[in-house]
This record gives structure tokens, C-alpha cells and sequence, in this order.
């Protein structure tokens, strides 16, 4: 691949866009399969509780979220219309149904009302926040007291590694990500670290270390 290649590549992993974008969160949904679930599982939903998920992608994966009660909302927002109309397209039933609905966002804003939410996740897209301070600021807010952020990301040895990090990824080993959300309020509840076999996004085969960072909103 060349400079160019890479380039286009990071572009379309931080906000796919068009045919190009579509086939990316094809192949994203398959390379995060595993740190996708492993996310879904440390979360134990309840019943009746409001689930917010930014960077969905495509949200292929939201079954997975919605059989694990019958009785909770999913709202999935994306920086890239193409993603947001594509979980449109594939969740149409879970969407009529009152199950779950996709936004375009921002991803500078959160378009909620504070105290909306019982649980926040996001599967690598903490590369990609333009303000980090803020936005962390942002998810507190829109969280309920004593709800939860569940932050998952590939670690920063890792991610240097890849030839298209350059392009506009902001990158964070755990302390860097555990001083950014205690910043802005949080508490930190738990850190899990898997390491997975995978093929990355430029074909080869590669073991990915990623980091699943619980943290609380406090009570009061």
C-alpha cells in the first residue's frame, strides 16, 4: 500500500463515507467482532435500561445487545451518515419495533438531556475525539448518577505499530486513558486487558492487545 492508500485508509476508519465506507464497516464489524462482544458482555444489562453506543458503525451487532433483555432502549450515534443509514438499513426491524434508533452526531455534542443514561460504551473511537476533555465531559453528563462508561481501545504499543496511525489518530496506553476520564469527573471501576489474533486492516495477521476501562459517574 502507499502513503496515499494509508492515508485513505485512516480516513474511512475515523468516518466512512459512501461505497468505500460501507465495505469499511463491513470489515470493521469483523476485525472489532471480538472486542465489540467482550464490551457487550462486561456491560450485564439490565431490564429497562436506556443504552447509548457512539461509533456503532453499522450496528450488525446490535442483536447481540437486544436479547439480552427484552426491556431496554439502544440509541447508537455516528459521526458518518453513511454508517448512521446503513444501521438504519440493517436494524429496520429492531427500529420499528421501538428496540433501538441511530443519530448522526457531531461528535463534539451530545444531544441528550443530562442524566439520560444508564450505560455508555464506545469500541475504538477514543483515536478519534477531537476535544477529549470535553467530549469525556459530555458522556458524564448525559449519564445517570452511578451509571456507567465502558471505554474500549487498542493500546498505544499496538496502534503505533500500524503504518495509517500517523493520519490523525490520537493514541493512549491506560494511565493516559484513566487520567482523561478522572478528569473529567469519573470514577474508575475496573480495567480488564485481552490480547486477541486478528487480521488488521491492511491484511495482515497480527496480536492485538486492547484495553476494556470501566468507570462511574458518582452518585452525587
Amino acid at each position: 500500500m502507499t502513503e496515499e492508500d494509508f492515508k485513505s485508509l485512516a480516513q474511512q476508519l475515523s468516518c466512512p463515507e459512501g461505497e468505500n465506507g460501507i465495505k469499511t464497516g463491513e470489515n470493521m464489524n469483523l476485525t472489532n467482532s471480538n472486542m465489540i462482544h467482550s464490551t457487550i458482555d462486561a456491560m450485564n444489562i439490565g431490564a429497562g435500561q436506556q443504552i447509548l453506543e457512539i461509533g456503532p458503525g453499522n450496528g450488525s451487532h446490535l442483536e447481540s445487545i437486544v436479547k439480552q433483555t427484552p426491556d431496554l432502549h439502544y440509541t447508537g450515534i455516528d459521526i458518518s451518515e453513511t454508517m448512521i443509514l446503513e444501521a438504519r438499513r440493517i436494524n429496520k426491524d429492531f427500529i420499528d419495533t421501538g428496540f433501538a434508533d441511530f443519530k448522526l452526531s457531531n461528535g463534539k455534542i451530545l444531544d441528550f438531556e443530562s442524566g439520560t443514561y444508564d450505560k455508555i460504551f464506545t469500541v475504538n473511537t477514543l483515536y478519534f475525539w477531537e476535544e477529549p476533555p470535553d467530549y469525556a465531559n459530555e458522556i458524564l453528563r448525559v449519564l445517570k448518577p452511578g451509571g456507567k462508561f465502558y471505554l474500549t481501545f487498542a493500546e498505544k504499543d499496538f496502534m503505533k505499530a500500524l503504518p495509517f496511525t500517523v493520519y490523525g489518530f490520537r493514541l493512549y496506553d491506560i494511565n493516559d486513558a484513566e487520567r482523561l476520564l478522572s478528569d473529567a469527573g469519573f470514577l474508575i471501576a475496573d480495567v480488564k486487558t485481552k490480547t486477541e489474533d486478528i487480521k488488521s486492516n491492511t491484511g495482515e495477521a497480527v496480536k492485538r492487545n486492547f484495553i476494556i476501562l470501566t468507570s462511574a459517574k458518582p452518585l452525587s
